[in-house]
């Protein structure tokens, strides 16, 4: 059976259980912005604690800045890497030693940014100094796939946020922010890695229509079935 490696969010996570039966599941990153991923990892933090496992596994998996090894260490096990930046949303915040971490809220329900009371420098989605450090992070992550000869096993998810749900009840904002300045935001981004060679798809506009039910919560970026089978169709035509 082949395997496949998610790094990103809901977008590739719930696509991935529509295939699961024929295709495997090689290993899974979340809540860990690129850029914490690609900056050296933090030293002034401590580990930590949450009761989910998951959530502490993914967590302190950012405070390691954990990706690239975790993609180096699974590369023979793996046919297809699969990413969304949905993440970036949350913005990252910079510490003392220079490094960043992702302002996820696990993170912060975690209490760990309290042994660092004066790093307060958040840096956030749509801001110059959060664009010049994605695009710093994308140019290490394409050099370091060149390295492992991997950058064409890459399948990025550009999937622009849904305006409306599958009620018809619309989003008008995302944290004071208008959705569709948010979408375009993360679709900059996504822009950068295709800049890079690195094979992206984009979800047709149509398909993207929220669930008003979804099991994750109502989101401009918890998406419909239609949306699903489009994201496990990229999937199984990719690998």
């Amino acid at each position: 059976m082949k395997k496949v490696f998610l790094y990103g969010g809901c977008v590739i996570r719930d696509a991935y259980e529509l295939v699961r039966d024929e295709i495997g599941l090689s290993g899974y990153v979340a809540r860990q912005s690129l850029i914490s991923a690609m900056y050296p990892p933090t030293t002034v933090l401590p580990k930590a604690k949450l009761d989910s496992n998951f959530q502490k596994r993914m967590v302190n998996g950012d405070i390691e800045s954990n990706l690239y090894p975790t993609i180096r260490r699974l590369k023979d096990d793996t046919d297809l890497y699969v990413m969304d930046f949905h993440v970036e949303r949350l913005g990252v915040q910079k510490l003392p030693d220079g490094s960043f971490i992702t302002r996820s809220y696990e993170l912060l329900r975690s209490q760990v940014l309290d042994s660092v009371p004066d790093s307060k420098e958040i840096v956030r989605l749509g801001s110059k100094r959060h664009s010049i450090a994605f695009q710093n992070s994308v140019t290490k992550l394409a050099r370091r796939l060149e390295m492992l000869e991997i950058k064409d096993k890459i399948l990025v998810i550009n999937a622009p946020w849904a305006e409306f749900d599958d009620k018809g009840e619309p989003f008008e904002s995302y944290r004071g922010k208008a959705v569709d300045e948010v979408s375009g935001h993360i679709e900059n981004l996504t822009a950068m890695l295709a800049e890079k060679g690195i094979r992206v798809a984009t979800m047709p506009k149509e398909l993207a229509v929220a669930d008003a039910e979804h099991k994750w919560l109502r989101a401009p970026f918890h998406y419909g079935e239609p949306a699903m089978q489009w994201v496990a169709s990229q999937i199984r035509n990719n690998i």
